[in-house]
Order: structure tokens, then C-alpha cells, then sequence
């Protein structure tokens, strides 16, 4: 089931709007990114748009590309030798560090990961311990994000104990649950300091069963993470919501307030839940949670309503690209020809929002006022860089690996 033959599923006939969109952003992520300084950053800088760049080199098979996203490299490493030191997957080095390495493995660049990485990997255990002491196990901004750097070089002595020593802290800061699960607590609203249990693949427990699932796989510490996965798969599916009163399977966190429905997209909703029960199927073979993972996406592939399902634009993190994908990925994990006609129609979707003039490629972000509005964005996360990979998954058969940076495979 993992070694799955990755295939196109755009008909030949709807290709060429694919083909023209993401000439396209092509041309906006060979330009924009330079005019960013500092902006080294996986999920909003230069490091994803230069992961898109060999993606789509890869894709039309022009060297051109390949030279812009060595020049975005490049940039990088000038910014982080210039002091460039923040540490998260999301925001700082363990996402560049991820990178290059999935760069190198991918053959895109000709490089030896240790020479390039070495350096980095006794910082990043530092800020990963420094960051789990305070609880904040975080995926995108905290130590999860940093064990999934520690993953790509999981090959590793030194990087084992690092990511052992990872499980047993999480084990720490665990808690029980009354339904017989695990659970972490997490700042839900931090200018209202309201904690709770959040439940996503971008910020919760999702990323946990994700990450663990992964660990059994790389065959790191399988005991306690198998002990845990249990704990928090049990707990994960404790919040099942009645799908006769709601329109998801899961709320987006668990607090003292009733739970409510959540949205369809990567980051928070029953789409990242999915995904995790998923892997924590395939790394343990639960037949139970295989079932479970399906029946929670086929329920999502029938909410195609885009305002109740709160989708206001085609970006990876929380809108149609993202959805697309995932959609895309449990075709390819499943065979469910329902998951493929929901891709479908959210590939169809994501390009029905590129409408602005003066958006990057038609297309543009959507943020509450006080974070800015409608924007622009070139990043991976919610910008061109993330829509343009989430396109060449469906018009090629080249393998997504590229999605590991989001715990989607």
C-alpha cells in the first residue's frame, strides 16, 4: 500500500487550463521570492517556493527552474549564515533542513546531507527538547516539527536517541483521558489564554498519531510509540461527533465549551483526521482504524458546500488545493473512486478562485481584517508555491512526495 504507482487524474482534454495556470505561478515564484528578504522559511519563504521550483522543473523538464531554485537555495543558506537562526518546521531551520534533504534524496540536487546538516542537528535537538520541557509539542511552530526533521535523517545513531528521547518527553506530558485515551493540552487562544485539546493535523493530537505512526514505520523506539499511538487514536475517536447533528466527525479541539463542527481543510477538521488515522492504520494494520480513516473521508467528500465548510480560497492550508489533495492522496491510498471525483471537483474549485487582477496568478489569501484581509502570498502553506505543487499532482504522475512536509504521506 505504500509503494503506490502515483497516476494523473486530470482527463487529457482539461489538462491545458492546468498547464496554462501553472506557467503562471511559475512565473511569480522565480520572482517574487527575491524580493523577500530574511524570508527563508518552509511554509511562507524561499525554501517552499524553491521546492516548487524543482517540482515543476521536474514537471516540464526545463533546466531554467532547476537554476532558480538553486538560487533560491543559495539565498537561504547566505541568510542563515548572516544569522538567519530561528528554529521551527514551519518558520526556521528544521523546515530548511527538512528540505534540503528531501531535495537531495529526491535527486533534484546533487549534495551529501550530512555535510549540509550535521551542524544544524545538535542545534535543533537543543531547541526541541527546550521547546517539549514547555509543552509546546506543536507541529508547525514547536518540537514535532523539529522530530520531523529528525525523521528525514532518521538513518541516523545520534538522530534516534534525539527522537527517542522526543517520545519519552511526550509521554511526560501526556494526560489521561476519562475515555481510557492520551491527551495534550494546547493554547487554544492565547490572547484569551484558553487552553484545551486541540485535535489537527497542523497544531494537535492528529500530528502526534501522524508522527508516531511515523516513527513505528522508521522502526524508532516502535514500543512506547505504539503504546502512545494507542493512547491517542483512543482519545481521537472519543470526540466522534454525531453526524446527524453535525455536519463534521470531529470538532477542531476539545475545551469546556459544547464542541462545534469543523472546517474542511488541511489544518483543522475531519480531512487531517483522516489522514492520521490512516497512517496509524498502516503502521500498526488496525483494520478498526483503516475503516474509521475511510468513513471519515467519504462523510467529507460529500460536503462541497464552499461558504458552510468555511473554504474562502484555493491555498494548501484551508482551501481547495489543500482539499484537492488530500482527496488525491486517499485515491491513490484507497482506490475509492468517490475520493478521486471529490478531487476532482476540488481541483476544479481551486481554479475557479484565481479571479484577481492583481492577485499572484489570479489568486489571493484570505485573512480576518486584523491580519490583513486579501493578500498575496508565494509561500508553500497558503500561497501560489503550495496550489502550483498541489496542480502537478494531478496532471502528472510524478509522486507528491513533497506532502511528507505536511504529514499527508
Amino acid at each position: 500500500m505504500r509503494n503506490l504507482k502515483w497516476k494523473k487524474i486530470i482527463e487529457a482534454s482539461e489538462e491545458g487550463k492546468y498547464v496554462e495556470k501553472l506557467s503562471e505561478i511559475a512565473e511569480v515564484v522565480a520572482k517574487e521570492p527575491k524580493k523577500s528578504e530574511g524570508r527563508i522559511d518552509l511554509m511562507g519563504g524561499k525554501v517552499g517556493a524553491a521546492l516548487f521550483l524543482f517540482y515543476y522543473a521536474n514537471y516540464v523538464k526545463k533546466e531554467t527552474y532547476y537554476d532558480q531554485g538553486m538560487e533560491l537555495l543559495n539565498e537561504v543558506f547566505d541568510n542563515i549564515n548572516e544569522g538567519a537562526l530561528y528554529h521551527s518546521f514551519a518558520g526556521g531551520l528544521a523546515g530548511v533542513g527538512w528540505t534540503v534533504d528531501h531535495l537531495i534524496k529526491k535527486d533534484f540536487i546533487d549534495a551529501d546531507s550530512d555535510d549540509l546538516l550535521s551542524d544544524l542537528d545538535d542545534f535543533l535537538y537543543k531547541m526541541m527538547i527546550s521547546e517539549i520541557k514547555e509543552k509546546n509539542y506543536d507541529f508547525l511552530h514547536g518540537a514535532l516539527g523539529i522530530g520531523v526533521y529528525f525523521l528525514s535523517r532518521a538513518d541516523k545513531k545520534k538522530t534516534k536517541e534525539y527522537l527517542s528521547e522526543l517520545i519519552d518527553w511526550l509521554e511526560k506530558i501526556s494526560f489521561e483521558d476519562k475515555g481510557g485515551g492520551l491527551k495534550w493540552i494546547s493554547v487554544l487562544n492565547r490572547d484569551e489564554n484558553i487552553e484545551g485539546f486541540n485535535l489537527s493535523l497542523s497544531h494537535g493530537v492528529s500530528s502526534i498519531i501522524a508522527f508516531l505512526a511515523k516513527m513505528i514505520d522508521a522502526g524508532v523506539y516502535k514500543d512506547k510509540a505504539a503504546t502512545l499511538l494507542e493512547g491517542a487514536v483512543t482519545f481521537l475517536l472519543h470526540q466522534s461527533l454525531d453526524t446527524g447533528k453535525f455536519f463534521s466527525n470531529f470538532p477542531s479541539w476539545v475545551a469546556d465549551d459544547p464542541p462545534v463542527q469543523s472546517r474542511l481543510a488541511w489544518c483543522y477538521g475531519d480531512l487531517g483526521n483522516a489522514i492520521a488515522l490512516w497512517h496509524a492504520s498502516q503502521s500498526t494494520g488496525s483494520k478498526t482504524w483503516q475503516d474509521k480513516a475511510v468513513d471519515v473521508i467519504l462523510h467529507a467528500a460529500k460536503r462541497r458546500d464552499i461558504k458552510k465548510n468555511m473554504v474562502f480560497d484555493a491555498g494548501i492550508c484551508h482551501g481547495g488545493a489543500g482539499i484537492s489533495h488530500i482527496f488525491n492522496r486517499m485515491y491513490h491510498y484507497t482506490g475509492n473512486k468517490e475520493c478521486k471525483d471529490t478531487a476532482l471537483y476540488w481541483y476544479d474549485q481551486t481554479l475557479k478562485f484565481a479571479t484577481y487582477k492583481d492577485g499572484f496568478a489570479g489568486f489571493k489569501v484570505w485573512r480576518t481584517e486584523e491580519y490583513g484581509g486579501w493578500i498575496k502570498e508565494y509561500g508553500l502553506l497558503e500561497g501560489v508555491s503550495g496550489i502550483g505543487l498541489a496542480l502537478i499532482s494531478a496532471i502528472s504522475d510524478i509522486e507528491p512526495a513533497w506532502d511528507r512536509s505536511l504529514l499527508i504521506s
